[in-house]
Parts: structure tokens; C-alpha cells; sequence
């Protein structure tokens, strides 16, 4: 059955983060990505999470991607910094499940109170409304046999996928999108609450949206810098060097 699992980062675990302004000298809640950073809506990352990849590769493509579309406005150069773990962090894992529909359901079965309106859609939509798309076809989604071969649930649950994408302007492929916005803005805050209060110290899954099932490395959030020892840069490109390396990037 598609379910939650718990995912134990061990001390000495590597993670990496790019910057394309300055690297952090210490672990603090209010150094932010100028990236993430809205005249509209203010910082992103109101909770002041942490965010790295588990791969410097990955770290260093999705960085070289970033700059290009950021470089005029507020990129001048790119830095990977290493965080490395000194004690073990608990995590929810997120990866069992690849499509919103699925993640959605899981979070719901597992007691995580997310058809609340405390998060809101993009759109301002509450997640409230989710639950009369997601609760009826949760028995179907998350049982290991393949339900798109069952022409009858394969209705059901298309009609509960396009529900829910109305509500949420996302793709129910796109997983990544979903992740994003539980913890953007306002939404991180009650997302967060709803996780330690079950004890976890963040969560981990897959970003790639499209293809599935999903590729590439994993992201990992964790609430906390306690159990991080300092930050270490690990290599840095000027806008000169990171041009050239963007024209290797396949």
C-alpha cells in the first residue's frame, strides 16, 4: 500500500544548497535565497526551513539553470555550500507516492490534518475543499494494484483528479508544484506544525516533476540547524566560470 514512511538522516550525512548572491558563513533562519524573496508577497521561506539536495551534481545544475534566469537581476556568481549532519534528523519521506492525488490521500490517511483551511492554493483557494475530491478515492489510490486498468475506478479517481487540479492550478503530476506550496509562504507554517507535532524534524521527497515515475536526486527539508555542524563552501563559480560551465550542461 502507497504509504508515509520514516527516513532517519544519519551524522555525517552530506547535503548541498546553491546561492547566487553569497554563501551562509552560519546556519541562520533569516539568510534567504534573494531568489525566493517577492515585492509582493515577502520571503517564501517564512519558516526559515533549510532546503538541499542530496546530490552536489544535482546542487550544481538546478544552481548553473537558476543563475542563468536570475544572473541580470540579482545572481553575480554561484556557490555550493556542504551541510554536513552531526546527529541523526527524522524525516517524514515523502517519495512512495509520484502524483498529488496519491501524496494527498497519504498525508490524509496518516492523520495530517491538511483539508484545512489553513493553507490555501495559490489561487487562494482553501485546502478544505479538497477532501470531498481526495477522501472518496483515497481506498482506490493507495492500494498497490495498478487502479488504471479498472475502467470503472479509472473514472472515478479522473474525476477526483480534475477536482482537485481546479483547486490547486496543479498538475496531478506534478508533485514537486504540491510540495512547493505546503511549504510556501503562510502554508509552511501550519504544514510544519502539522509534522513536529508528530515528531518529525522535516521530510524528504522527489522534485522531478514529469516523467514518471520520478528522477533525479531527492530534496530534504529539515525545520532546524541544530543538528548541522558549520557550513562549509564547497566550490564557487564566477559569472565568467559559470557561464562556461552552462554551456557544458546537458
Amino acid at each position: 500500500m502507497n504509504q508515509l514512511n520514516d527516513y532517519t538522516l544519519q551524522p555525517g550525512a552530506q547535503l548541498y544548497r546553491y546561492d547566487l548572491k553569497f554563501p551562509p558563513t552560519k546556519w541562520r533562519t533569516d539568510f534567504w535565497n534573494p531568489e525566493y524573496v517577492y515585492n509582493d508577497r515577502g520571503v517564501k521561506n517564512q519558516i526559515g526551513a533549510f532546503f538541499f539536495f542530496n546530490s552536489f551534481k544535482q546542487a550544481k545544475d538546478t544552481a548553473l539553470l537558476s543563475w542563468k534566469k536570475n544572473r541580470n537581476k540579482n545572481g553575480n556568481g554561484i556557490w555550493i555550500t556542504n551541510c554536513t549532519t552531526s546527529e541523526s534528523i527524522k524525516l517524514l519521506d515523502l517519495r512512495d507516492s509520484i502524483i498529488c492525488i496519491e501524496l494527498l490521500a497519504a498525508l490524509d490517511k496518516a492523520g495530517f490534518a491538511i483539508f484545512s483551511d489553513e493553507l490555501k492554493s495559490w489561487n487562494g483557494n482553501s485546502f478544505a475543499t479538497l477532501a470531498k475530491f481526495i477522501q472518496p478515492v483515497e481506498d482506490i489510490v493507495l492500494l498497490d494494484v495498478d487502479w488504471t486498468n479498472d475502467e470503472e475506478a479509472m473514472k472515478i479517481v479522473q474525476n477526483s483528479i480534475m477536482g482537485m487540479q481546479q483547486e490547486l492550478n496543479i498538475e496531478n503530476t506534478h508533485i514537486g508544484h504540491l510540495m512547493q506550496l505546503l511549504t510556501d509562504f503562510s502554508n509552511g507554517i501550519y504544514f510544519r506544525k502539522l509534522l513536529q507535532e508528530k515528531g518529525y524534524e522535516g521530510y524528504i521527497f522527489n522534485e522531478t516533476n514529469c516523467p514518471i515515475p520520478p528522477t533525479g536526486s531527492d530534496t530534504i527539508c529539515v525545520f532546524n540547524s541544530t543538528k548541522f555542524q558549520p557550513p562549509r563552501i564547497e566550490v564557487s563559480y564566477t559569472e565568467k566560470e559559470a557561464e562556461a560551465s552552462l554551456s557544458n550542461l546537458s
